[in-house]
C-alpha cells in the first residue's frame, strides 16, 4: 500500500472516530471497505521479517517519539561503539559459533529485543546488516516502542491507568513501567552473556532502591503533557533516557576534587572522585 494512500485512510478513520464515537475498529474499518488493506499492515507489523518500527508511532506521539529518536536506545544498533563492539565479539569466537544465531543473541537480546521470538534466519541478516553497517535496514530491530510496550495481540501497555480509547490500537495500564525491574532484562549482567551493564545490580543494593528511587525517576523525568495527540493532560515520561553519555547527567553523577602539594622536588596531585548515584560509573 503507498504510504499516501495509507495516510489518508488513517486520516479517514480519524474522522469516523470522531463522528461515529463507540464504533470499534472493525466496524469503522468496515465503513471505509479498507478491512483487507489493515488486516495486511497489521500482520506485516506483528513480526515475521520486519517489525514496527518507531516511525509508524510518529503520528500520535510526536514528543515521545521525537525524544526517543536522539536516545541511545534509538541508536542500540547503529552507534559506533555497538558496531564496533559486536564486531570484536563475533571475531573472538570460532567460526563455528560465530554463525549460530544464540551466539549473536548474547548481544541482540538486549540491543534488538524484538528479535527473541525470530526465526534462525532472521537474526542472521540482522546480524549481517549491523556488521556491514547496512543501518538503513535495521528500522524497528532497535530498542523502540514495540520492544518496551507491545503487550502482544495489538495491545500496546504502558503506565498510564486509564488509557484513552483510539482506532489505532488496544491499551492497558501495567504497574511495571514504575518498577525498577522493567529495566532489569537489558541492565543486569549475566555471567551466560556477555559482560555489559549491570547498574540494577548495583541499585538493588543501594540506599536509593531502599527509599523507593527507581531508575525511572532518574532516568526518565517527569513532566505535564499529552501522552498522544489530542489526548488530555497527564504526567508524562522523558523518553530521551539520558545516561552516561549526557555531560548534564555526568555533572549530576560524580564530583571531582583535585589537590596539589610538592614533596621534595616533585608535584603530587591528588584527584578525589565522588559517586553521587546508587551504581557505578561508568557502567557498560
Amino acid at each position: 500500500m503507498r504510504p499516501i494512500a495509507l495516510i489518508a485512510l488513517v486520516l479517514l478513520i480519524g474522522l469516523l472516530w470522531k463522528i461515529a464515537p463507540g464504533k470499534t475498529l472493525s466496524e469503522m474499518l468496515a465503513l471505509t471497505g479498507a478491512e483487507g488493506v489493515v488486516t495486511v499492515r497489521a500482520e506485516q507489523a506483528g513480526f515475521r521479517s520486519n517489525p514496527l518500527p518507531a516511525t509508524q508511532c510518529r503520528s500520535c506521539h510526536a514528543q515521545h517519539f521525537e525524544e526517543w529518536s536522539r536516545s541511545f536506545h534509538a541508536q542500540s544498533l547503529t552507534s559506533d561503539d555497538f558496531i564496533r563492539a559486536f564486531s570484536h565479539y563475533l571475531d573472538s569466537l570460532g567460526e563455528q559459533a560465530r554463525e549460530h544465531p544464540q551466539s549473536s543473541m548474547a548481544c541482540l537480546s538486549c540491543h534488538a529485543p524484538v528479535l527473541k521470538q525470530a526465526e534462525p534466519e532472521i537474526i542472521r541478516q540482522v546480524t549481517a546488516f549491523v556488521l556491514a553497517k547496512e543501518t538503513e535496514k535495521l528500522a524497528g530491530f532497535e530498542v523502540g516502542c514495540v520492544a518496551c510496550h507491545s503487550a502482544g495481540s495489538g495491545v500496546f501497555s504502558g503506565p498510564i491507568r486509564d488509557p484513552q480509547d483510539n482506532p489505532f490500537h488496544a491499551s492497558k495500564f501495567s504497574t511495571s513501567y514504575k518498577e525498577a525491574a522493567f529495566c532489569a532484562n537489558c541492565h543486569t549482567w549475566a555471567s551466560s552473556t556477555v559482560p555489559c551493564s549491570d547498574v540494577y545490580t548495583d541499585w538493588r543494593k543501594s540506599r536509593a532502591a531502599k527509599r523507593g528511587a527507581t531508575c525511572q525517576s532518574c532516568h526518565m523525568g517527569e513532566a505535564s503533557g499529552s501522552a498522544a495527540s489530542g489526548g488530555p493532560q497527564r504526567k508524562i515520561h522523558d523518553h530521551l533516557f539520558p545516561g552516561g553519555r549526557s555531560p548534564a547527567m555526568l555533572q549530576q553523577a560524580v564530583t571531582v576534587r583535585l589537590s596539589a602539594a610538592f614533596w621534595k622536588d616533585r608535584l603530587q596531585v591528588t584527584a578525589t572522585v565522588r559517586n553521587l548515584v546508587p551504581h557505578r560509573v561508568p557502567d557498560g
